[in-house]
């Protein structure tokens, strides 16, 4: 059987003054994990923290957003 991309999101992360989202579309969370800590340009304790929340799995026809803040 076909492996299917799955999205990953995780909300309320990345918190400044408001919380942020992160999201990657991979084949399973691990995948999900590495891809966005490869996007990073610098070492970040707060990222690796966030990341160990479990995620929000969207694999059906989703819609959501986000607000900005300030």
């Amino acid at each position: 059987m076909k492996k299917r991309l799955k999205l990953f999101v995780w909300e309320d992360v990345l918190c400044d003054y408001t919380s942020g989202i992160m999201f990657a579309l991979a084949y399973d969370v691990e995948g999900a994990r590495k891809s966005i800590l490869s996007k990073m340009d610098y070492d970040s304790t707060t990222v690796k923290n966030d990341l160990t929340k479990e995620p929000l799995v969207i694999t059906k026809v989703e819609g959501f957003m986000c607000w900005g803040g300030g």
